[in-house]
């Protein structure tokens, strides 16, 4: 693709995941609630970002995230960062995240997050990308989601 193309491609596909965030889909029953979803801005294509949220269950009975989907990269995770016996942060995939009736549950740096690895778009500071969020019952929940600055730590209220 020629450079001046790929811009207008890229530019093309910012817009329409911008609109696709706008679009909010109703939450399992009614069971969940997302709240301050953000990643860190991230120029490297091919590269890895996190992505982190608040997750309430509002219900009467436990839900169970079992993934994720994003357009823009090629594999999104389930993720924990624990620190190992020599102080290293180390990262694993987890299959799901239970959440009781009434917890919530803090996605955040080194904690739980939501990877996105092999990113195809990079993601730039002041934009919003969607995220697909899916569950074990229920519909999926279209998350919009803010992209901070790189030096943005903890999860930020508006």
């Amino acid at each position: 693709m020629r450079p001046k193309a790929r811009e207008i491609g890229v530019a093309a596909l910012a817009v329409l995941f911008a609109l696709a965030a706008s679009a909010q889909t109703p939450p399992p029953t009614g069971d969940v609630r997302i709240e301050n979803a953000w990643t860190h801005a991230n120029s490297e294509i091919g590269g890895a970002a996190g992505v982190y949220f608040s997750l309430t269950n509002v219900g009467a009975k436990t839900i169970e995230l079992i993934g994720a989907r994003a357009d823009f990269a090629s594999i999104e995770t389930l993720h924990k960062t624990d620190i190992d016996t020599k102080g290293v942060p180390r990262m694993s995939a987890v299959p799901e995240l239970k959440v009781a009736p009434g917890a919530t549950v803090q996605l955040q740096p080194d904690g739980l997050h939501v990877m996105l690895i092999d990113l195809e778009l990079p993601l730039v500071e002041g934009e919003t990308l969607s995220l697909r969020l899916k569950f074990e019952e229920g519909e999926d929940v279209l998350v919009a989601v803010s992209i901070r600055a790189t030096d943005t730590a903890g999860l930020v209220t508006e």
